[in-house]
């Protein structure tokens, strides 16, 4: 006769099982969906992309993701199955590989759209997934889990379409959406055999819901997405101008992109240690020791050189990465009901801004100096800080 215990080892069985599938399927997804830097030199030469039209593809891909993840995650709550979160890949990874391939702008601009709507359709079920199969205590941390395999695939993804396309040619990429496809298979059938999500709405579906829905969220997360937004923005800022700042400083280019690499493993790293710290002293004290610590390490390592400027600059990038995963969890605790919508605010929403925001760095650069803007840049995070500390100041000495 089967106990109440072995049956409770059963679902926690399933339930790794689900967030091993969707955390292996984020590393896909992020492996392709963020190649497009290193298929841009590529559009270069074959269709005569100029940087202006390389710059509208990746701005692209960032405002699809702030329109398209709101309505994917809250049409994602109201689903039984993970119909988002297999689809998507497999639109991300078909654009990624036909991307290199357009015979033309406006083919390169389809490509990337489906890219990004994949991308869209993906994270916010497969995140307020990855959350409805864990459990309270070891929330935090399996988001961090899920989190970093998109980081891991970030960072390997322009090095693997470079060695594919350099390799064995562009055309060979295709082949790669064959596995892919078999992968979501399987992930698809052994989600069908129990019923993924526990939590999901009752609401039912129409334009004025959304909106209210929405509205809602923002009431109760919209501090955490703004917050996150900042927290983002500081690491694209700096992350994508950190190769010419090498140069500047006269390095190469290769030193540039193994800066880069470096950075953005060591932020994969730090979001699963900031999981399991977040465990123990709470998310949010994990945030803002993330958002205290880690100017002063950015600033340190931006006016230095050397192995030494290297590694600072990785324990910068590391320092803000540790609340990524709290911020999920964060806004899920306060939205248990809309985990995929609340998660398509506080990563797809806040990722998007980000893009937005980062958008004037270029400028201010040719107006003020490339080291000068990214020293401002790396002291963002101490304007949500100091915001916290006075609302709790304030909160402080209110009559209890």
């Amino acid at each position: 006769m089967e106990t109440a215990e072995n049956k409770l080892t059963e679902q926690d069985s399933d339930n790794n099982s689900i967030i091993a599938g969707f955390t292996f399927l984020h590393f896909i997804n992020d492996t392709h969906s963020t190649a497009l830097p290193a298929i841009i030199p590529i559009l270069v030469t074959s269709i005569g992309l100029s940087l202006g039209q390389a710059g509208l593809l990746n701005a692209l891909f960032g405002v699809t993701n702030i329109i398209a993840q709101p309505i994917t995650g809250y049409f994602a709550d109201r689903q039984s199955r993970p119909y988002f979160a297999i689809c998507g890949p497999l639109l991300s990874v078909t654009g990624a590989c036909l991307l290199p391939l357009s015979p033309s702008f406006g083919f390169a601009l389809f490509f990337i759209g489906l890219m990004s709507l994949g991308t869209s359709l993906f994270h916010p079920q497969a995140t307020g997934l990855t959350g409805s199969a864990s459990n309270s205590k070891n929330l935090t941390f399996m988001l961090s889990l899920f989190a970093a395999s998109g980081s891991l695939g970030s960072a390997v993804g322009p090095l693997y379409i470079a060695f594919i396309i350099s390799e064995f040619g562009k055309k060979s990429l295709i082949l790669t959406i064959i596995p892919v496809f078999l992968i979501c298979v399987y992930i698809w059938k052994n989600s069908m055999s129990s019923q993924i999500n526990n939590e999901i709405s009752n609401e039912k579906i129409n334009i004025a819901d959304f909106i209210k829905n929405i509205r809602s969220l923002l009431e109760k997360v919209g501090g955490i997405v703004f917050s996150a937004a900042l927290r983002d923005a500081t690491f694209q800022g700096i992350k994508i101008f950190l190769p010419m700042l090498i140069i500047l400083k006269g390095g190469t280019i290769k030193a540039g992109g193994f800066l880069l690499f470096a950075v953005t493993i060591a932020s994969t790293i730090s979001g699963i240690v900031g999981g399991k710290l977040a465990t123990l002293i709470g998310d949010e004290n994990i945030f803002v020791l993330s958002l205290t610590i880690s100017p002063i390490f950015l600033i340190l390592g931006l006016n230095t050189t050397g192995i030494f400027s290297i590694l600072i600059l990785m324990l910068g990038a590391a320092s803000l990465q540790l609340s990524t995963s709290a911020t999920t969890a964060m806004a899920q605790n306060r939205c248990p009901g809309s985990r995929s919508a609340a998660s398509s605010l506080t990563t797809g929403v806040a990722w998007g801004l980000a893009n937005v925001l980062t958008t004037p760095v270029g400028f201010s650069a040719d107006l003020i100096g490339l080291p000068t803007t990214l020293n401002i840049v790396a002291l963002m995070p101490w304007t949500i800080t100091a915001h916290y500390l006075y609302k709790k100041a304030i909160h402080s000495k209110l009559p209890k």
